[in-house]
């Protein structure tokens, strides 16, 4: 094959001859690169692919296992606020119970009181009318004593 070649202001013909030395050279090159590319690239390759696998697969793995945990939190949460409901509803009816339980009680015991009070009243009512029925009769006789004396003769 020959070539042209511009040199500076002249030109001059260069004729390369292909032969045998640049087949050599160039399986002298390719070789050990096929050879180096079998050693070491794609074993490397093979690693970097596998680390690579290995990283996405612990990734996936983290995020199944954040999502399982985000899922259990809400769970939790649920149950929480299930049982948060059922103490509230518990504790009001306990409460209402308790508080129509004391009011019978108290009810009760009005009643008690009350009837015990009438009683009371009516006692004292009867012994009021007995002490002024007594005072009456006292305070006749003391008129007649006081009269008996201011005339100096009984009555």
């Amino acid at each position: 094959m020959t070539r042209l070649l511009q040199v500076g202001s002249g030109t001059r013909a260069v004729t390369l001859d292909l032969d045998i030395t640049y087949v050599i050279v160039l399986a002298l090159f390719l070789v050990p690169l096929l050879v180096f590319n079998g050693i070491v690239i794609k074993p490397f390759l093979k690693l970097f692919e596998e680390r690579h696998e290995r990283l996405e697969g612990a990734v996936q793995k983290a995020e199944a296992m954040l999502a399982e945990a985000n899922e259990q939190a809400q769970t939790f949460e649920e149950r929480i606020r299930v049982a948060t409901e059922k103490g509230l509803e518990t504790r009001a009816r306990i409460r209402s119970e308790a508080t129509q339980k004391m009011n019978g009680q108290l009810d009760d015991q009005r009643k008690r009181l009350a009837t015990k009070l009438e009683g009371a009243m009516s006692e004292l009512d009867k012994k009021r009318r007995e002490a002024l029925a007594d005072v009456h009769v006292e305070a006749e006789k003391i008129a007649e004593l006081t009269a008996s004396k201011l005339l100096g003769r009984a009555l």
